[in-house]
């Protein structure tokens, strides 16, 4: 055998393995390029899986909030058209008629102070409370009722040993407020919030 034909011989084997190696790379590739593919797609299938997840979770806690939201603006607005019907009890209270008015003060000075307390009536109500002296007696309570005028509003003020207690509509009111705001509560929405 010729040089020549020894050296065909290998070209000829060289190029048929080189061939072979390059089918084999070439489907070697063919395989990781559909793996990459493969795993791609189930990566892709997984983030979009999470990210819808997340997309929901994110709208439940959203939807979460805002009925908290509104629940809490539906109670702040109750609250106030509560606080309005106290406001406007204590303006009935000032307003009753001056006898019924007397009444009410009154019985506020009978049931806090006792024999030797002082009493200082507001100069709004000195007119309207000018028989306070007479009614309180007939109450049973000894009190004696100062010139100096009270700083309030309206209504008295018992002071003694024991006691200092503002008797008002405004005082009459704001001493029960909570059952107040819960009748009123009731009377507006038919539940206690």
């Amino acid at each position: 055998m010729a040089l020549s034909d020894i050296l065909v011989r290998i070209d000829g084997d060289a190029a048929a393995e080189a061939g072979q190696i390059l089918a084999e790379a070439e489907a070697e590739a063919v395989r990781i390029v559909a793996e990459a593919e493969a795993t791609a797609a189930a990566e892709r299938e997984q983030t979009l899986a999470a990210t819808e997840r997340a997309a929901k979770d994110d709208a439940a806690t959203l939807l979460a909030n805002a009925r908290l939201a509104a629940r809490d603006a539906l109670l702040a607005r109750k609250r106030e058209l509560a606080e309005e019907v106290l406001d406007a009890a204590t303006a009935a209270l000032g307003s009753l008629p001056d006898a019924e008015y007397l009444d009410l003060v009154a019985r506020g000075v009978a049931a806090v102070a006792a024999d030797g307390d002082s009493l200082l009536v507001s100069r709004a109500d000195a007119v309207r409370l000018n028989g306070l002296g007479h009614r309180l007696r007939e109450l049973g309570v000894d009190i004696e009722i100062s010139h100096e005028p009270a700083h309030l509003p309206s209504g008295v003020l018992a002071t003694g040993d024991r006691v200092r207690a503002e008797i008002s509509p405004r005082s009459l009111v704001e001493d029960r407020r909570d059952q107040l705001l819960l009748v009123a509560a009731r009377a507006l929405f038919g539940g206690g919030e």
